[in-house]
């Protein structure tokens, strides 16, 4: 019998050896794109969710006079368009992006939609299609 509990005792601690030196599960990065509303410009904006770190970037891609703006939802999921916050990047279109570093558990879903607007009415749309990823 006490062949047995040590042949158990053994057989768990490989396994926990084992998971101890596993790799961490790896997220999901997402990208997208706000609608344009000037010819010559493949997008309006762009953001991105880089699930190592979780950190959100909002980029203005063309010089047309608004603002870059991207919605992010976060599981669980708001209904009926709802979405749980903005990131807006106001600095127009001189290359410097806008970040915000959030925390999330391994494996919480996290969508993104881009768009155009106006920082200071706050006013938005041409927006792009949803996407998401994973932290």
């Amino acid at each position: 019998m006490k062949k047995f509990r040590f042949a158990g005792a053994l057989v768990g601690a490989v396994a926990l050896v084992g998971l101890a030196n596993s790799p961490a599960l790896a997220g999901t990065d997402v990208t997208v794109y706000g609608q344009t509303i000037k010819t010559g410009c493949a997008h309006s904006s762009a953001g991105h969710f880089a699930s190592y770190g979780e950190v959100f970037t909002v980029y203005d891609e063309c010089t047309d006079g608004m603002d870059a703006v991207v919605k992010v939802d976060v599981a669980p999921y708001q209904s009926g368009g709802g979405y749980d916050f903005a990131i807006w990047n106001p600095n127009g279109h001189d290359g410097s992006p806008v970040t915000s570093n959030r925390s999330y558990a391994e494996g919480t879903g996290v969508c993104l939609q881009a768009g155009v607007g106006e920082y200071r009415s706050g006013e938005w749309g041409n927006w792009g299609s949803w996407s998401c990823g994973t932290a």
